[in-house]
């Protein structure tokens, strides 16, 4: 279970490009795992922020949870937040049972 949570978080930072002026913060715990980067480019606010929870179902199989928020903030622009709720149910086999993406903007 830990390893599916690592696993996706590692995805996580591995899509968005790191640069050399990026602050990441990785926060592990043992079935979640918190990531938040913060990205400035002159006058503009990045900022992505992905938390991942997994669990074990009874009878086998997990259930892993991934909300990824997205911010956006400049000058003469409108401000964006994007909120990205992904969540994916395996059995004991390891194949997806459900599988549900919910975007918010």
């Amino acid at each position: 279970m830990k390893l599916i949570a690592c696993a996706l978080a590692a995805l996580g930072l591995i899509a968005s490009s790191a640069r050399a002026d990026d602050q990441v913060e990785v926060k592990q715990g043992k079935n979640d795992v918190r990531i938040e980067k913060k990205h400035t480019t002159s006058r503009t606010k990045h900022r992505t922020k992905v938390v991942s929870k997994a669990r074990s179902r009874p009878g086998g199989g997990t259930v892993s949870k991934t909300e990824t928020t997205q911010e956006h903030q400049g000058p003469g622009t409108r401000d964006s937040k994007t909120k990205v709720t992904e969540t994916k149910e395996r059995d004991a086999q390891g194949d997806v049972v459900r599988q549900e993406k919910k975007v918010q903007h």
